[in-house]
């Protein structure tokens, strides 16, 4: 079969190497695969399988370049002063002719795809003016039913009407299904497909040393993600600061990641008096390292599509504490992992730092973790795409 992921860039994310990993996946399975991106960004992250095809449709650039669409492109840029969070889905009429002229060069000269799979809200905003059977569109994240104010219905209605959508988890499920049941909206199916993850290549990366990474000597807890407010990074450092005063732990916190909420974050940490303790690794291109490295890793996130951090950190063998949050965390954290479940507030996450730490070396057993991150290895991924999207000869 030829199959295509779509993602909006390929810059260091954790959806964008969900993709990467979707598209070995398929590869390794003998699809004809391909990755098509959509800004033209610099590539941080990309698939391990040389079979794995890799195109950039620089979307918005085709437009601007016509003469036309750069008249389009101001005319959004001004209806979405009236209209806020607009500019995306009104600019998406003349991204998806492009689109489409794209893809159809590709499939003149690579054949045509059987299934196409857009990972992302943000990714298929850019077309969703198209439509064709073989589109599926994945749901990485929590539904807010209210986004774009009392325009919601009729944007929401674009989206969503009469798609094939994917979620990545039970909760976002839930929370999509709320969103089109409250718009009146009619998708022509919602299923639950999590992202997939080979647990070979995540243990052959968590061994691989990078001699210009600046990893941590003393024994750390890790936190890894974009410093923006969804990742509540601030809860993290409270929570951490409370588990130094009231049950002494020694390890230093990691954060490992880049992103708008950096000055701020290096200011509570100065403010604080954490200077010594807490430290901002920035951006790392082999994140396994660190999990592997780790004591313990803290998910400390107010919402979660699904949680690939955990998964990832528990591959690695290390030990989870996470927030209870809406999205996809509790698929993962069940059984005897879920006694590791954090409320929203520095006292319980410290005492769930704490007791984890203490427990450490008993916390995981492999039966506990395979039993976890089976539903999540990407063979069984493949298989429920391949049932349930591909024809079957």
């Amino acid at each position: 079969m030829k199959i295509a992921i779509v993602v909006n860039s390929l810059k260091m994310g954790g959806m964008e190497r969900v993709a990467c990993n979707l598209s070995d996946a398929f590869a390794k399975q003998g699809h004809n695969t391909h990755l098509i991106y959509l800004k033209s960004r610099k590539v941080e992250v990309s698939p391990d399988d040389a079979r794995v095809q890799v195109h950039l449709f620089s979307l918005q650039k085709m437009v601007i370049s016509s003469g036309v669409g750069l008249i389009w492109l101001i005319l959004c840029k001004l209806l979405n002063v009236f209209f806020r969070k607009s500019f995306l889905l009104f600019f998406a009429y003349a991204e998806a002719v492009a689109f489409s002229y794209k893809l159809k060069q590709l499939e003149k000269k690579s054949g045509r795809f059987d299934l196409i799979i857009f990972r992302g809200q943000g990714t298929f905003s850019h077309i969703w003016p198209l439509k064709d059977p073989r589109f599926v569109f994945v749901c990485e994240s929590m539904q807010n039913k209210a986004h774009f104010g009392n325009r919601s219905k009729k944007m929401f209605s674009w989206l969503f009407s009469n798609r094939k959508m994917v979620c990545v988890s039970e909760e976002v499920k839930k929370s999509l299904i709320d969103l089109v049941e409250c718009h009146a909206i009619s998708c022509e199916s919602i299923e639950v497909i999590s992202n997939p993850n080979n647990y070979d290549k995540i243990l052959e990366n968590a061994s691989v040393q990078d001699d210009k990474a600046d990893y941590h000597t003393k024994p750390y807890i890790l936190g890894l993600g974009r410093l923006v407010s969804g990742k509540n990074f601030p809860l993290l450092i409270d929570a951490y600061q409370y588990a130094r005063e009231h049950f002494d732990i020694k390890q230093d916190l990691a954060i490992v990641g880049e992103g708008r909420e950096r000055a701020s974050l290096e200011k509570k940490i100065k403010q604080m008096g954490l200077e010594h303790c807490v430290f901002l690794k920035g951006q790392q291109n082999n994140p396994f390292p660190w999990y592997k490295k780790a004591d313990l890793f803290v998910l400390s996130s107010k919402s979660e599509g699904l949680g690939m951090v955990i998964i990832e950190s528990l591959a690695c063998g290390t030990p989870v504490v996470a927030t209870n949050c809406p999205g996809g965390v509790r698929d993962i954290m069940q059984g005897k992992l879920s006694r590791y479940l954090a409320e929203q507030n520095p006292k319980s996450l410290a005492e769930k730092i704490a007791l984890a730490l203490e427990e450490k070396d008993s916390i995981i057993s492999l039966q506990d973790v395979a039993s976890s991150l089976k539903k999540f290895d990407e063979t069984y991924i493949i298989e429920q795409y391949y049932d349930k999207y591909l024809p079957h000869s």
